[in-house]
Formats: C-alpha cells, sequence, structure tokens
C-alpha cells in the first residue's frame, strides 16, 4: 500500500521530532564537536597563510596553528574564570543593593502619590535574573574550556581533513558534479562570515573593556569578554551584553555613571554593527531577521547559551545544505533575506509574480568570473551582403571570378 501525502509529512515531522530529541540529549558530545569545527574554520586562513607566506610543510603549519590556538583558549578561559570568580564573590552585595533601590523607588513614586504597589519590588528584582544568564553562559563556557583537550584533539583532526575534503568530494559525487562548487562557496561563505565576526568582535570587546574601565566600573575585563562573546549572536546580542553593566553602574556608580556607561556601549555598537560590519561583511549572512531571532532561541531551547552563539553560522550552512536539493529549495527561501532569495531567483531562473502574469521570460542569471561571452553580432552590412548573395547565387561567383 503507497502512503498518501498525509501520512509522509507526519512521519517527516516524527523523525524530526526525534532528531531534534537526539541533538538535545547528547548537546555534551555535540558542544565540543562544534566548538572545535568552529576553531577550525577560523584556523584555516591561518594554515593557508603558514604555507604560503612562509613556505612551511602542512603538518608544521597546523602544528603552529594549533599552539597558537591553545595559548588562546587557555589565555582566554583563564581571563574568564577569574573575572566569573569576582564577580560571583561581588553578586550578593549587587542583589542587595538591586533591593534597596527597588525599595526607595517604589516609595518615592508613593510619596508622588503614583499608584504604585509594592508586588512591583518582585519584578524590578527580576532584573537581576539577567546576572545570573550571564553567569550561567560563564559556567557553561568554563566547562568547554575544561573539555579543551577534546577539543583541541578534534581540532587537529579537522584541519588534516580539509586538504582531503575536495578530494573526497569528488570521488564521491564525481568531479563534474555541480554540487561541489556549491558546498564549496557554501563554507567560503561560512568561513568568511566567521572570521569577519571574529574580528569585529575582538575590536568590540577591546573598547567595551576599556570603556568600562574609563568609566571606573568593576570588573571591565569581565564586560569586553561578555560584549566580546555576545556580538556573535545578531542583532539581540549586543543588546543583551549592555544590560548587566549598565545595572552594576546603575548601583554603583549612580544614574550618570550608568548613563556614561550605556552611552559609550551603545556608540560602540552602532560604530562596528552598523558601519564597519556592513563594509566587510556585505550581505554574507543572507538570512531573515526573523529567521536569526528564532534560531537563537531554538539554539538556546536546544544546547544553551553557547548554543545561541552558534546559531547564525549553524542556520547559514543548514539553509546552504537545504537550497542544493531542489525539492528542499523552498525552505531555504524561506530562511533567506530579501537580497539573498532575488539573487538565488536568478541564479535558478525562477519568475516573479509579475513575470508570470504577464508571460516574460526570468531574467539571465548574472555573468560569472570565467564565463565565455556570447559571439557578437555580425555588422548589419555584412548580414545584408550575406542574404543578397543567397538570394542571387550568381552574384558572388562572377565577383570572385
Amino acid at each position: 500500500m503507497r502512503d498518501g501525502a498525509p501520512v509522509k509529512t507526519v512521519l517527516v515531522l516524527a523523525a524530526l521530532v526525534v532528531v531534534i530529541a537526539g541533538l538535545r540529549v547528547a548537546g555534551g558530545f555535540f558542544l565540543p564537536f562544534i566548538s572545535a569545527l568552529f576553531l577550525a574554520v577560523i584556523s584555516v586562513p591561518v594554515v593557508r597563510f603558514l604555507e604560503r607566506r612562509a613556505h612551511l610543510p602542512e603538518a608544521l603549519a597546523i602544528l603552529l596553528t594549533v599552539l597558537l590556538d591553545i595559548g588562546l583558549v587557555v589565555g582566554f578561559g583563564a581571563l574568564l574564570w577569574t573575572s566569573f570568580l569576582g564577580f560571583v564573590e561581588a553578586l550578593p552585595a549587587y542583589q542587595l543593593a538591586l533591593d534597596d533601590l527597588a525599595h526607595s523607588t517604589v516609595d518615592l513614586a508613593r510619596s508622588w502619590h503614583l499608584p504604585v504597589d509594592y508586588a512591583l519590588l518582585e519584578e524590578l528584582r527580576s532584573a537581576g535574573a539577567v546576572m545570573g544568564v550571564v553567569g550561567d553562559l560563564v559556567h557553561e563556557l568554563t566547562q568547554i574550556v575544561s573539555n579543551a583537550l577534546m577539543v583541541l584533539l578534534l581540532l587537529g583532526f579537522l584541519l588534516f581533513e580539509t586538504r582531503g575534503a575536495r578530494e573526497k568530494l569528488h570521488l564521491l559525487l564525481g568531479r563534474a558534479n555541480p554540487h561541489i562548487e556549491k558546498t564549496a562557496i557554501a563554507a567560503y561563505e561560512v568561513q568568511r562570515y566567521l572570521v569577519v565576526k571574529t574580528v569585529l568582535s575582538v575590536l568590540t570587546g577591546v573598547l567595551t573593556g576599556c570603556w568600562m574601565a574609563v568609566c571606573g566600573l568593576d570588573f571591565p575585563l569581565l564586560w569586553g569578554l561578555l560584549a566580546f562573546l555576545l556580538n556573535y549572536i545578531p542583532s539581540l546580542g549586543p543588546a543583551i551584553s549592555l544590560v548587566p553593566p549598565v545595572l552594576v553602574a546603575l548601583l554603583t556608580l549612580g544614574p550618570g555613571g550608568a548613563a556614561a556607561v550605556a552611552a559609550g556601549h551603545l556608540s560602540i555598537g552602532f560604530v562596528i554593527g552598523n558601519v564597519l560590519e556592513p563594509r566587510l561583511m556585505g550581505k554574507t549572512l543572507g538570512l531573515s531577521t526573523l529567521v536569526v531571532f528564532a534560531s537563537m532561541f531554538f539554539f538556546f531551547w536546544l544546547w544553551g547559551p553557547v548554543g545561541a552563539l552558534f546559531a547564525a553560522p549553524l542556520t547559514m550552512l543548514l539553509r546552504s545544505a537545504l537550497e542544493v536539493n531542489e525539492d528542499t529549495r523552498w525552505i531555504a527561501v524561506l530562511l533567506g533575506s530579501h537580497e539573498y532569495v532575488e539573487s538565488k531567483r536568478r541564479e535558478w531562473g525562477w519568475k516573479t509574480l509579475d513575470e508570470r502574469a504577464s508571460g516574460l521570460p526570468p531574467p539571465p542569471p548574472p555573468a560569472r568570473e570565467g564565463d565565455v561571452p556570447p559571439p557578437a553580432a555580425p555588422p548589419v552590412d555584412e548580414m545584408l551582403d550575406t542574404l543578397q548573395q543567397v538570394r542571387e547565387p550568381g552574384v558572388g561567383k562572377d565577383a570572385a571570378e
């Protein structure tokens, strides 16, 4: 008996639920692997630089790159852990100061005869939960750093496998298979996104930490590291990284200090996010804004705060995998931004609604580098002479004699 479309849809959805449940249960395995893959994608340009510019053998270039990654991971983990310990020790004092601020705010409002109930204290007190989220994020990151040996071993194996990955795809799919080129383009886009995002995140963290130190805020190194990490989350990450330092500034420096911290943080985020990032990255992300937010919440539910950091590149990889197959391209279109959909529509030869209504052919795909241009049309005079010779064969023969 042949299954109908509703039965197949139910089976696909059931399989999807099982896969998602398995991914959530096996998060302890996948997070180190994804962390190693993340480091490998960023480290590949370093390996290629050492091979081409320093003329080092591949094995030595990979070894030096892994040692560099070890130094960065250990240094980052040490800074993060020491800052986190100091923040945890000061957290009870911040909570008491937040309670006093909430009571004084409610008392001031009631002195102005405003209908404010003391039940509002619970809502104001819940603002301190943001600091708890920061603590959870730092704790999970330190757990990943504690598994650094596994991550670095996977990193080394992944870097050694990058050289032969293309040949394996050629053997499996055939050298003339167009999916190989599409896969290479998708991998390059994700790599470029991660490299540029990492550079901009480092710049954001350094500038934020320096500004917090200038303002006299406690734990400027922690707020710089937090801005660096959360900058990987598009749009919402910089806003989340703003809340904890502003709360701490409000409790320790007063309203003026909190305003200065917020103004500097917002200025840094605006310049990097709206001036530098579009120029360096362009439209590489190619994801709908709604999809970015939805993927962040999904991966946060799946793997916690660390999953939210990897939400954007993982969604990019998913979209690239879906666009290869014609049966799943419609899902890639739903995930993509308007610019992405427009570029793919021309590449795939899809018609717009207006073109379908008018019966016009789809626009030709944009020319790529290496394409052979079409032959130029002959001049009008030559065309007329050719037509005349065809109609009067004797003319050409007499002229030749």
